[in-house]
This record gives structure tokens, C-alpha cells and sequence, in this order.
């Protein structure tokens, strides 16, 4: 099933997409997720940045008057070859009235009738915005034969409007500088793209999903993966196998999750990957030299190289996951956590490669009251990185915009 999304300025409609949607003039600090309260989920500017946005694409008075003098042009000639047809008589009247309004009326005019025409079209609107069809009776005799045009069915094949009403323009920039023309100062510009998102056909602002809920969807899931593993060594607290099993998969869900928290964080902010390339030693000493002549080549490599460099590394190394994040990400770890940390991570590798024995020897058995604290350990961890994640989500493109 098909999903519409559009941008509205007020009540008037600039533009729409189907099963999709172009961020137009928008940018990422005009996003807004409302829901699910509102259930809003896009963008959103004021007038005033928009008319500021518009100056800067070139959209002013001027430039407005000219491209509807050249879609106008184009229609009155495809009229008058119609009406030179001897047997053209079903819409002869009507195309003299449409010329007569097409050549005769200014762009004050067209801004003048914008809001009657909407008034005529959705009668039932009740907007202090539309004039009454009334006050169509004061109109001079060209804006009567515009305001029929702006309301007829005229085919404008080939040369159709990017605009409502017959609004003669060649870009949804012309029509919205139109229409902030017409409309209060107060009314906002937004593009919804919630049915989109409802639907399948986008994804989420997921940087701003998390931040309003406080944490990453990997931590989310991690908490999840958590409470099952546990759930499960309780089950049996006796068996020292499952709860072997159960202490290594709790250390194999932080390692998941540190490992999808840096890729992400490295390869979609752009000052966390060249802090990355710039200042993590391992990665630097991985890469050979090269010559001037390969620069676009390694540029078109780097994120292979740089996903490359991450699975290599040992998230189970204390070691590794606190220089890593202070010198890349810049999130500290506190001391009493990593030390209690490198304990568990001594227990679980006598786990896996020594059937939960020691170096010399020794059993290392764990019991269900390990699992738990580790559990409670791994959470406080995870919680302390995510926490330091979420308040930086955000940062990257407020700088940038």
C-alpha cells in the first residue's frame, strides 16, 4: 500500500512523495520526534528560516515574477493554438477568460486570490487565512477570469505548475515563497514522515530515538540478552555447566555490545573517524605507506579498513576496551569497574580454555551467585559507556549545522 508524505506550510501543501520523502530545505536540526505522544516524527522550521533558506537558494520577488512569466507564456500559447482550431468550440469561452486573467494580472493578484481559491475549493474550511467566495464580487474582471483558472480543471500538459491552484512555477521553492506571502507569520513548515516510517518505508531518527530514551538500541538489547541468560541459570543452580556457560555468555554479550557501539560510533561520525585514523596507534601501525597516486583509493577503503582494524581487536582485554574508548571515543571507564572487569574476563577465559580451571591448575568453578553479579556488573559497565554515548548522539550534526 502506497504511504504519502509531504511538506505543509500551514494549511497549504508545497510538495508530496510517495513510499518516500527529500529533505527539501530541511536539515538534521530540524528534526522533531514527537512520539509517541504526537506521534510526529520529521521536520520542522518556522517562517522566518524558511524565507531565510529560500533567499539563500535565490528565491525572491524577482525571481518569482520571471519564472511565472515564462510558465504563463507557455500556457497562454498552448491556449491560443487550441483556440486557432476551427473546430475547437467546447472550451472557446473559458480559454478566453483564462488568457484574459493569464495577462492581465499581476503577482500581487495571484498572491490576492491564492487564499480565495483555497476558500472555493474546500468550502467547509473555516481558516481566518481564506477570504470568503463572497468577496469574489469585488474582484476586477481579470481577477474573476484568474480566480476560474486557478479553480478549473485546465490540463497544463506539458508544462505543469509546481504548484496548487495553476500557480504558474517551475519549483516547489516558487510555490512555498508564494504562500508564505499569504499565511501568518506564526504558522510552521513541516514535512511528517511518520506514515512512512509506520509503514516500512524509512527508517526512524534513530540517534534521536535513543537519545529521548537514554540509551543506544545495543544497550537495549544487551539488558535483554542479560535477563535471559540469567533467567536461564537459575533454572538449575546446581549445575555448574550451565552456569560456566551461563558466566561466558555474559561476557560474550558486553564484548557484542562494545563491538557494535565503536563501529557505529567510528564510522557514522565524522570526528570520531579521524580521531580514530589520527590517534589509535594499532590502526596506524597497521597500514603500509603509500604514494600521492593512491590517496583516492585508500579514501575509498577506509571504512573496510577501519571495520577491519575493530574486528581485530580483543574486546575482552580490559586493556584494549580502555585505551580504545578514552583515546577514540573520549569516554572514561571508572577504575573500580574495569578492575572488577578484569577479574570476571580471568574467570571466563579459564572458562573457555580450561574448563573453568586455572593457569596451575586450580578449579575456577563459578555458581549461580556469580552469574548474577556478573550480570550486575556487565549492566553497570555498559550503563557508565552508554550513558557518555547518548549525551553525545546528538553533538556531530548540532555542530555541523
Amino acid at each position: 500500500m502506497s504511504t504519502w508524505a509531504g511538506v505543509e506550510l500551514g494549511e497549504y501543501s508545497i510538495e508530496e512523495w510517495q513510499n518516500t520523502y527529500h529533505k527539501w530545505l530541511f536539515n538534521d536540526t530540524d528534526r522533531v520526534r514527537e512520539a509517541p505522544k504526537d506521534s510526529f516524527i520529521g521536520y520542522r522550521m518556522d517562517t522566518a528560516t524558511l524565507r531565510r533558506r529560500l533567499e539563500l537558494q535565490g528565491v525572491n520577488r524577482l525571481a518569482v515574477e520571471t519564472e511565472m512569466d515564462e510558465v504563463k507564456l507557455s500556457w497562454i500559447k498552448e491556449m491560443k493554438e487550441l483556440l486557432s482550431v476551427v473546430d475547437f468550440t467546447e472550451h472557446h469561452d473559458e480559454y478566453l477568460c483564462y488568457i484574459d486573467g493569464l495577462l492581465n494580472c499581476s503577482i500581487d493578484s495571484w498572491l490576492k486570490l491564492i487564499p480565495v481559491a483555497r476558500a472555493i475549493s474546500i468550502p467547509e474550511h473555516t481558516s481566518t487565512q481564506n477570504k470568503s467566495p463572497d468577496e469574489t464580487k469585488n474582484l476586477t474582471a481579470a481577477e474573476q477570469n484568474l480566480l476560474k483558472f486557478m479553480c478549473s480543471n485546465y490540463d497544463e500538459h506539458p508544462n505543469y505548475s509546481a504548484g496548487a491552484y495553476h500557480f504558474p512555477c517551475n519549483s516547489s521553492f516558487t510555490y512555498a515563497w508564494a504562500i508564505l506571502q499569504v499565511v501568518e507569520s506564526d504558522v510552521v513548515c513541516e514535512l511528517d514522515i511518520s506514515g512512512l516510517i509506520d509503514s516500512g518505508w524509512v527508517e526512524d531518527f534513530d540517534d534521536l530515538a535513543e537519545y529521548q530514551a537514554g540509551q543506544t538500541k545495543f544497550y537495549e538489547r544487551a539488558k535483554v540478552e542479560i535477563y535471559e541468560i540469567t533467567h536461564l541459570s537459575r533454572l538449575d543452580e546446581a549445575n555448574r555447566v550451565l552456569q560456566r556457560i551461563s558466566y561466558s555468555g555474559l561476557v560474550t554479550i558486553l564484548e557484542a555490545y562494545l563491538s557494535d557501539v565503536v563501529k557505529r560510533q567510528v564510522l557514522n561520525k565524522e570526528s570520531i573517524k579521524r580521531r580514530f585514523v589520527e590517534k589509535f596507534d594499532p590502526f596506524a601501525k597497521s597500514q603500509k605507506k603509500f604514494e600521492i597516486t593512491e590517496i583516492y583509493f585508500r579514501m575509498e577503503q577506509l571504512d573496510k579498513l577501519i571495520v577491519d582494524c575493530i574486528d581485530s581487536l580483543s574486546f575482552h582485554s580490559v586493556k584494549t576496551i580502555k585505551d580504545f574508548f578514552s583515546s577514540v571515543l573520549l569516554i572514561s571507564i571508572p577504575d573500580e569497574l574495569s578492575d572488577c572487569l578484569a577479574k570476571a574476563i580471568i574467570t571466563r577465559h579459564d572458562i573457555v580454555h580450561r574448563a573453568g580451571r586455572t593457569k596451575d591448575g586450580d578449579s575456577n568453578e563459578v555458581s549461580q551467585f556469580d552469574v548474577q553479579a556478573l550480570s550486575q556488573l556487565l549492566m553497570k559497565v555498559m550503563a557508565s559507556i552508554d550513558s557518555q554515548i547518548v549525551d553525545d548522539l546528538l553533538g556531530d550534526w548540532q555542530l555541523q549545522n
